[in-house]
């Protein structure tokens, strides 16, 4: 691969080239792009098998026609080694600690975990060969993998997993820090076994397993300038706000891999500046490019792939408050829930990258129900009808609070739904304030309607119900102000059931009742795209958008 300066091509030299800006606007950073069919996931007494059998039997799925003849594969000569992967996104990181912001993007690249989901939200090995969940649920013990090395060529044993688990736990600054805080003692009975305990069963340890990194206890308080994992690359070189450099892992103990021999991250600030790169060869890879940019490249013929990053990572929502009149009244909130054409935002908006939804989980997830899509479609007669039932047919004032700063879409959405509620006699201003006011209204629960994304649709469900504000009960301090006996019961339940095959009918009750409430509300998907060049191969990701770099290779 041809090697480029520092910076690649200067503003200058874009601007010569002659690329435009997209009015759109960039994505924000909030969490695989393949949408299986659900699958069982093992009950908490089963042990994980190896990695080359640790599939769940599959759902059932559609069959080919008896008269399809099969398709035959072509021949493919398989990963090539070596090279040299350059990525670009437009803002970079201060720390390689990998629990903390931002890091996690990569932070497949220096470490690994215990074990991690797959595509079907089923946890498959890595550092652990295989768990065993207690048949009370309220521990997990992790068979650990021998002879994995760190960076620094220290053996892995179970005093790291431990050191792991309780700095995750205790560090302020670490994301999600309460999931790991579930975690009350951890017992280390020998050199490759470690047991994780909590008070009660808790689903979202499948969350904390997927998200847990193994760090170094020797090097981590060094994190703001170094970072030592066992990850397929070691870092080789750091120049803060410019790049990182990462070296390929001679050790890895997955052996084969990585592919590459180096893996580069990129700052390149401007979004456009960052598309002329990737089309000039200077980098292979960009992330959080516009929309415009991503359809344009997505018609190149192959020259430039286009992937919209991992479903479920960011949906957009709109959320209404319940204690205020005449949001009181459930057919108020659903007659607004008919009143928001999610079709028409997926293709004007999101530019025809994602599928609209009104479902909480993404239709990879085994709490996706399909069947009850339609429930809250777009349908003006009906909101009408429910207004008249409600008493106001004459329509009323109410607001929508939104931030077209804190990201593209939410000025978009709000704008949107404010002339569909006029169709249907409600006047609604637009208040579209600065983020700081944004978030502190909300906060405050100080609402009537809001346009909104969540997180964490695309992980365990209970994280979703326990991690992300919109589903929040006013017990809760939810922006909402929702209250139900029955909806928190049935969070309680989905939390503390570890089965899969008993926590389908739960998810699906909570989706029932939500759907009736309408409290809040999905619309769709908001894409964190990425673009690649043709030639990038095995190009994949985690849920939290790290790129899985030990699998990628390059056909050049």
């Amino acid at each position: 691969m041809e090697k480029t300066t520092a910076r690649g091509l200067k503003r200058r030299e874009f601007l010569r080239l002659g690329a435009a800006a997209s009015a759109l606007g960039l994505l924000q950073a909030c969490s695989p792009a393949a949408q299986p069919a659900p699958t069982t996931a093992p009950k908490p007494a089963e042990t994980a098998k190896p990695a080359a059998q640790a599939t769940a039997a599959p759902a059932a799925t559609t069959a080919p026609a008896a008269t399809q003849a099969p398709a035959t594969p072509k021949p493919t000569a398989g990963p090539k080694k070596g090279g040299t992967l350059t990525v670009a996104q437009t803002d970079g990181l201060t720390t390689f600690n990998p629990f903390e912001r931002r890091w996690e993007r990569m932070r497949r690249a220096l470490y690994n975990g215990l074990a991690k989901y797959d595509d079907k939200l089923n946890l498959v090995p890595e550092l652990a060969e295989k768990w065993t969940f207690a048949p009370d649920g309220k521990s997990v013990t992790f068979n650990l993998r021998q002879g994995v090395k760190y960076h620094s060529g220290r053996e892995f044993t179970s005093a790291d997993a431990k050191f792991s688990i309780e700095y995750a736990a205790s560090d302020v600054r670490t994301l999600q820090r309460p999931m790991y805080q579930m975690v009350k003692q951890v017992e280390t009975p020998d050199k490759y076994t470690v047991t994780f305990k909590m008070a009660t069963p808790n689903a979202v340890i499948y969350d904390l397993i997927d998200t847990m990194a193994i760090i170094d206890k020797e090097t981590i308080q060094d994190a703001a300038k170094t970072g030592i994992g066992t990850g397929p690359f070691k870092l080789d070189t750091y120049i803060p706000n410019d790049r990182v450099e990462f070296v390929a892992n001679k050790d890895y103990w997955d052996k084969g891999k990585p592919y590459l021999d180096r893996y580069i991250s990129r700052i390149i600030p401007d979004v456009s500046a960052m598309t002329v790169n990737l089309e000039s060869g200077a980098v292979d890879c960009i992330w959080r490019i516009n929309y415009h940019d991503a359809i344009r490249l997505r018609e190149t013929g192959g020259k430039f792939v286009v992937n919209t990053g991992p479903k479920g990572y960011s949906p957009f929502d709109i959320g209404m408050n319940t204690k205020l009149k005449p949001f009181t009244d459930k057919r108020v909130r659903q007659a607004v829930a008919h009143c928001i054409d999610r079709e028409r935002f997926a293709k004007t908006v999101m530019q025809g990258l994602v599928e609209p939804s009104a479902m909480i989980w993404p239709p990879q997830s085994w709490a996706y129900f399909k069947d009850m899509e339609g429930k809250r479609a777009y349908d003006l007669d009906k909101a009408k009808a429910l207004l008249k039932e409600a008493g106001l047919e004459q329509g009323f004032e109410t607001e929508i609070l939104t931030a077209s700063k804190r990201q593209f879409g939410y000025g978009e959405l709000a704008v949107m739904l404010q002339a569909d509620l006029k169709k249907v006699g409600i006047n609604a201003k637009v208040s579209d304030v600065e983020v700081a006011q944004y978030d502190a209204r909300t906060q405050k629960g100080d609402i009537a309607i809001l346009a909104h994304q969540y997180g964490r649709a695309n992980r365990d469900p209970s994280a979703t119900m326990s991690a992300a504000k919109a589903w929040f009960t006013e017990k809760n301090a939810g922006w909402t102000h929702f209250e139900s006996e029955t909806y928190e019961k049935l969070q309680a339940q989905l939390e503390s059931t570890l089965e899969r095959d008993k926590r389908v009918p739960i998810a699906r009750q909570i989706q029932e009742l939500v759907l009736e409430e309408c409290f809040t509300i999905p619309v769709a998907e908001g894409p964190q795209v990425w673009a690649y060049a043709g030639y990038v191969k095995g190009f994949g990701f985690d849920l939290d958008n790290s790129i899985e770099i030990g699998g990628i290779w390059l056909d050049k």
